[in-house]
């Protein structure tokens, strides 16, 4: 793997994760930086197929879009993001409002936990996204197929947001459930 040369990392803000050297994903975590380790195989497949199952009726599923938290020095990468409300002249940004989202997909890397169950899913709903999906390996730890945990935002006067869990489902089922709105 070659080399990073990084500016000096106290000086970075989330702008600045666009001009970092290509190949790596990159998070800021309270004014931390996070590289991100490479996926899986397995891990890119299912991304693959949620992206097209979600395009396939219509939502603006997208690889790697990067969120803008609420100071310059927090973002994050999730796997998959669905896309609500587009600011003006997108295409010149890299880190979008977690407004602009009604989904977010985390796919769980079992060599490199990140949090997806815990630190993650609170740091979305701080920022009111209204579904967050965790898609893990199966029980039998199937190369073709996810385990998929649906959850809802929830917002109690007093209490902070928190996603509760809806459902969980197989990606193979959920695809098939996704092709019959389609069809409809």
């Amino acid at each position: 793997m070659p080399s990073i040369n990084l500016p000096p990392i106290e000086d970075l803000d989330v702008d600045d994760l666009a001009s970092l050297p290509s190949g790596y994903r990159y998070e800021l975590h309270d004014g931390s930086l996070v590289i991100m380790t490479p996926s899986t195989y397995w891990h890119k497949r299912m991304a693959r197929r949620l992206m097209f199952m979600l395009d396939a009726v219509g939502l603006e599923a997208m690889q790697d879009t990067g969120i803008r938290g609420d100071r310059p020095r927090d973002s994050r990468l999730p796997d998959l993001g669905v896309v609500k409300d587009l600011p003006p002249d997108v295409a010149d940004y890299s880190n979008l409002p977690g407004s602009a989202f009604q989904l977010i997909i985390e796919i769980v890397s079992e060599n490199s936990a990140n949090g997806e169950y815990t630190e993650k899913a609170g740091w979305y709903a701080e920022r009111g996204i209204p579904e967050y999906w965790i898609v893990d390996r199966t029980a039998e730890r199937s190369h073709d197929d996810a385990l998929v945990h649906l959850h809802r935002l929830t917002l109690s006067g007093g209490v902070a947001p928190a996603y509760v869990r809806q459902r969980t489902v197989r990606l193979s089922e959920l695809e098939a459930e996704f092709t019959a709105k389609g069809k409809s």
